[in-house]
């Protein structure tokens, strides 16, 4: 018998022939893979993609994991038979009974190849059963004791005629790897030393894991498809020359003030700095400093001068994602192509809110090829989210994990490094330690208000990590300062009404959409020139329809001297506006929060140092204008704290000690989801022996959620009509999905609840969509607000019944 893994037909390709009975054996030989060919092409691609020691281990995942297609019964359903056949776990078996496999390798290709398909199991209980009905007996052990198959051992005579074997693991190397960082006699406890360890086990593994299946996706497309990827090239050192003559630009740039000269000096120490070896770079610089374009710089020599395949960076909102892909592309690339302009850097976004379908210059050739690369992140320059990183490296499915193999080797660039979630402070850290450390990448940590990640790292990860600051003299940083930061303590609306627009252009940062939204319309509404309202109420596409707008006004208010207008710009925000939104007012009033929140804003204030200073007033709203005051979180009542012991809260020091505070409070936290806290949490011993075989990949919950708001669709204009009519009558697409995006708003499930009590939603996700009050509870939904004209305003978003404006 020929053992077959693939067939083709019509361009369609499959493991199985959808249970239509036919002659496969007839067909020629070029619509039929073989086994052999397959299991060889797999693993010679794993190896390929891992790093050192890991190579041999790859490449047995390879050439084991699916041998159990030699059983009778899976060549009789790939020729037609409808039969459901388990091969994935025989591979499984095989790597744990066969002697010349030793441990830590046997369990890595124990997990590795029972989940290639479906995902990284949970390793579970010694005493788990395959006949469990529960998830017990899906486990790795209960698999292991799985012995319903039909003999596969034909896959050694298909080894031995052609001499092919398993790969020899040099065992000392590979524990000499593992060990690498881990020095008992620096842990007074053991088991924290055990919870470290098996945290990089589970990430080492998740490594593995993704080289495998991105080997096993690609032969089988190649096989199928006849497609030869290539890599999404970006031309380092041609970006390098282009930021280097925009920098010479600005230096040589007639009449500079003192801040542009002190921005200079700041950059120049990141730039002499980045030469020396490190694994991970802190890059503490001040708001207007110009981080983006120095962090790329930096980041493209060292990886010119280390020889790194990618860099990427990881940004957390998406806005700032936008805002950093245009800047760079503006800078690398000449997309005037009637004058021959060249493109040299093609700079893969994977973000939510964007798609490269959207792009008019690309061809269908450029669009296959950016849409192959999100899947695995093969390109040499890579910008996407903080989440979708992080989700990766905490993940147990096969989709989600191709990618992961193409993070090593690379420049990791963090922006806004300090809002690393809390809840996965410690296995967000170790996921960048083991990048650095074990996965040849280097590390840039760029914020304006850097917690203290050198003590962090050390506390939660390996203790000799390199630790290097890009800008350590911080003389330059005083022109800067370009505001001061005054607490006024409890403001009624009337109080703060009567001050905010006094001095000119100014911001208003409130902690709640409700709050935003009752002081805007105290202040006048949308019937007070000038004035704005921005929050999550409103769709994405009004809220950047507004700022644009506001620019504009600040802009031309700049220009004409607006100290003296009698209707100055005013914007009430809530914390949005400080994630990348880059506006410049001469006055600021922030409600009270986290320090960090605070110089956000604050970097808003006098940001070009137009004026002599900026003023940022700190304020609390008065209890009976807002009714009991709410709960305050760990940040915010750290920082009203330490304005009683700081004259300036913007100091160096008072920065470093809120962050020093918030982490002793939030230690616990931290550290809760840990894999080791985990297994913990599960019974499992860390001092164990079979602790390896107890991980639990499937079971752990690694979403990050940064918001528990339920999306609502506003069809507010003809296209967005369009969209949703496509999803009504049509049905559902990632890409329409995607395009709706912008004309989405958020609202606390308590609200969406509301709204479609009065039957204004409508579900598109359910089943003959027109019944708008079907299945309120739960989780999932595709909802449309189906009165637009009396349940949405522009200027303020989204409204309740009544005008009731009582929304977080």
């Amino acid at each position: 018998m020929k053992y077959i893994a693939h067939i083709k037909d019509n361009n369609l390709c499959s493991d199985d022939a959808q249970n239509k009975e036919r002659d496969i054996d007839s067909l020629p030989d070029s619509y039929k893979q073989t086994l052999c060919s397959h299991l060889l092409g797999t693993a010679a691609l794993a190896e390929s993609f891992a790093v050192e020691p890991w190579k041999s281990l790859a490449y047995n995942a390879g050439l084991l994991h699916d041998i159990g297609k030699y059983q009778e019964a899976f060549q009789k359903r790939i020729r037609g038979a409808a039969l459901r056949v388990d091969h994935s776990t025989c591979g499984a078996i095989e790597a744990a009974e066969r002697k010349d496999i030793q441990n830590p390798e046997k369990a890595f290709l124990e997990y590795c190849i029972a989940g290639h398909h479906a995902g990284l199991p949970d390793g579970g209980q010694k005493e788990d059963l395959p006949e469990d009905d529960s998830s017990s007996g899906h486990t790795l052990y209960a698999r292991l004791k799985k012995t319903d198959f039909d003999p596969y051992d034909a896959y050694k005579k298909d080894f031995e005629r052609k001499n092919i074997d398993i790969k020899e693991i040099d065992k000392k190397s590979l524990s000499r790897y593992l060990m690498d960082g881990f020095n008992p006699a620096e842990y007074s406890d053991q088991e924290k030393l055990a919870g470290v360890f098996y945290d990089e086990i589970s990430f080492m593994i998740r490594y593995c894991y993704s080289c495998l299946v991105d080997a096993d996706a690609l032969d089988t497309e190649r096989f199928c498809k006849g497609v030869e990827r290539t890599t999404l090239k970006t031309d380092f050192q041609v970006c390098l020359q282009k930021l280097n003559d925009q920098f010479d630009k600005f230096r040589k740039k007639k009449d500079q003030t003192s801040l542009q000269l002190a921005r200079t000096e700041i950059q120049e120490q990141a730039f002499q700095n980045i030469h020396e070896d490190a694994d991970i770079y802190l890059m503490s610089m001040p708001t207007g400093s110009g981080k983006t374009l120095c962090s790329a710089k930096c980041s493209l020599i060292k990886a010119l001068e280390t020889g790194k395949k990618h860099i990427i960076y990881v940004i957390p909102y998406n806005s700032i994602i936008t805002q950093t892909a245009q800047e760079l592309n503006n800078i690398f690339n000449d997309n005037d192509k009637d004058k021959g302009g060249q493109t040299v850097a093609h700079i893969l976004r994977h973000q939510s809110t964007y798609s490269v379908e959207d792009d008019e210059n690309a061809d269908e050739a450029y669009k296959l090829q950016v849409n192959q690369a999100t899947e695995n992140w093969d390109a040499d320059f890579i910008i996407t989210t903080e989440v979708q990183f992080f989700e990766t490296l905490f993940s147990n499915t096969r989709n989600k994990l191709r990618k992961m193999h193409n993070m090593a080797d690379s420049i990791l660039v963090f922006d806004e490094a300090h809002l690393m979630p809390a809840e996965f402070l410690q296995p967000c850290l170790e996921g960048v330690s083991i990048l650095t450390k074990k996965l040849g990448c280097k590390a840039i940590f760029l914020t304006a208000t850097m917690p203290d990640y050198r003590e962090l790292l050390s506390k939660y990860t390996f203790h000799d990590l390199r630790v290097k600051e890009l800008v350590p003299d911080q003389t330059d940083f005083k022109p800067f300062h370009k505001c001061t930061y005054k607490y006024i303590k409890n403001q009624s609306l009337e109080q703060l009404a009567d001050k905010v627009g006094k001095n000119g252009s100014t911001l208003v940062v409130v902690n709640t959409r409700r709050k935003a939204r009752e002081l805007y319309n105290f202040l006048g509404g949308g019937h007070r020139k000038n004035l704005y309202h921005l929050s999550t109420l409103m769709t994405k596409k009004d809220l950047q329809e507004t700022i644009d707008e506001i620019k504009k006004k600040l802009g031309e208010a700049a220009r004409q001297g607006e100290v003296t207008s009698a209707d100055p710009v005013i914007v009430i925000s809530t914390s949005l506006i400080e994630a990348g939104v880059d506006l410049d007012f001469r006055t600021a009033y922030r409600e009270m929060a986290g320090l960090d929140s605070i110089l956000q804003t604050g970097g808003r204030c006098n940001r070009e140092g137009i004026w002599d200073s900026g003023e940022v007033f700190i304020f609390d709203f008065a209890e009976k204008i807002v009714g009991k005051q709410p709960f305050r979180d760990i940040k915010t009542d750290v920082t009203s704290k330490l304005f009683d012991e700081f004259s300036d809260i913007s100091d160096e020091a008072c920065v470093r000690e809120f962050y020093r505070r918030v982490s002793l409070a939030e230690a616990e936290k931290h550290v809760e989801k840990s894999m080791h806290s985990q297994m913990k949490e599960k019974g499992i011993s860390l001092k164990s022996k079979s602790a390896m075989y107890s991980i639990p990949f499937a079971s752990y919950d690694g979403k990050i959620i940064l918001s528990r708001d339920e999306s609502i669709i506003i069809p507010e204009d003809k296209n967005a009509e369009d969209l949703v009519n496509r999803i009504r009558y049509g049905g559902m697409s990632g890409e329409t999905l995607r395009r709706l995006q912008e004309y989405t708003c958020n609202v606390p499930r308590r609200d969406l609840d509301q709204l479609m009590y009065q039957g204004v939603i409508e579900n598109l996700a359910e089943s003959g969509s027109g019944n708008t009050n079907q299945s309120r509870t739960g989780n999932n939904g595709i909802f449309v607000l189906t009165n637009k004209a009396q349940y949405y305003r522009k200027d303020i978003g989204i409204l309740l019944e009544g005008g009731d404006f009582i929304v977080d």
